[in-house]
């Protein structure tokens, strides 16, 4: 188990991560979501001691890490956002080299190498240089590279960023497999459609936690109703009237055609926005995010 107590580091005056604490349990799928500059990227650097924490602490199955962060990256994997390989290796070249790094015995080696290669739909691809990969390939050799370590741990920091939407399906395949291992994964997202995935999704709002909690838990918390309104006239006008209802312009947002209104509170003023049409719906986490995220001091349910 991973416990993060208070995490906290600045760059100048300015906090990136502001005291977040958190457990990861053994064997669960925990999504950091935020938008970009959230703190997410910051914080997994810290979980794996690329980036030096000014105060907190991280313990791992109940023992206090301080300095020591081999206790962590010896039985975890870390994959940056920015693609690390070498562009002029081949696909297998990576992988040798990378087997090397982690002192993988060469019987070993090759059975992991067929397993990887065969796991990620890229054994037609040994030869092919890890430069003229497309996005979702390189993403996978990646992933490759640190299951090479075996590792109990995984940090994916936002791996699907850049890459086409069938190939996100294809690697959260890939890591779905991977915690049917057993395996604890942290993944960091911009992307709230990927945090459905999580067991656990963690909403981060300029370095602050401001939601946690399992799906389900977060769904069935949520302390209101969602309408999905098709507006009566053209949509800009209508909205531009709703912006002088101060009221209403806290609770509305526009998705596609329509305009979503979340009542919240004990009195509903739906009645006030031109409708042809008025449906409930269902809350999805964007929803729960943007309910949470509209509070200044970074969420009004703050954890």
């Amino acid at each position: 188990m991973l416990r993060l107590e208070g995490l906290t580091k600045r760059f100048g005056e300015e906090p990136a991560v502001d005291h977040i604490s958190m457990t990861i349990l053994p064997g669960t799928l925990v999504i950091l979501a935020g938008a970009d500059g959230a703190g997410k990227s910051t914080l997994l650097k810290m979980i794996v001691g690329l980036v030096i924490k000014d105060a907190g602490e991280i313990y791992l199955d109940g023992a206090a890490i301080g300095s020591n962060y081999r206790m962590i990256t010896s039985r975890s994997g870390y994959m940056p956002e920015k693609f690390s390989l070498y562009l002029d290796l081949s696909v297998e070249e990576n992988l040798n080299f990378f087997a090397d790094i982690y002192g993988v015995k060469r019987q070993r080696r090759e059975e992991l190498k067929l397993r990887l290669l065969e796991k990620t739909g890229m054994s037609a691809f040994t030869k092919r240089k890890a430069g003229d990969l497309s996005g979702g390939m390189k993403q996978k050799l990646a992933l490759s590279t640190i299951l090479l370590s075996s590792p109990e741990m995984i940090f994916l920091d936002e791996p699907t960023t850049g890459v086409d939407p069938l190939s996100r399906i294809e690697f959260f395949n890939i890591i779905d497999d991977l915690k049917k291992e057993g395996r604890t994964i942290v993944v960091s997202t911009p992307y709230l459609s990927e945090a459905e995935k999580g067991d656990v999704v963690v909403f981060i709002k300029k370095g602050r936690k401001i939601k946690e909690g399992s799906i389900k838990d977060l769904k069935a918390e949520f302390p209101g109703k969602l309408y999905e309104i098709i507006p009566k006239g053209n949509i800009f006008d209508v909205w531009e009237k709703i912006q002088s209802d101060k009221d209403l312009k806290d609770d509305v947002y526009i998705r596609g055609n329509t305009i979503r209104y979340m009542q919240t509170g004990s009195k509903d003023y739906i009645s006030r926005i031109p409708a042809q049409k008025i449906k409930e719906e269902q809350v999805s986490l964007e929803d729960i995010y943007l309910y949470h995220e509209k509070s200044p001091s970074g969420g009004r349910d703050s954890l």
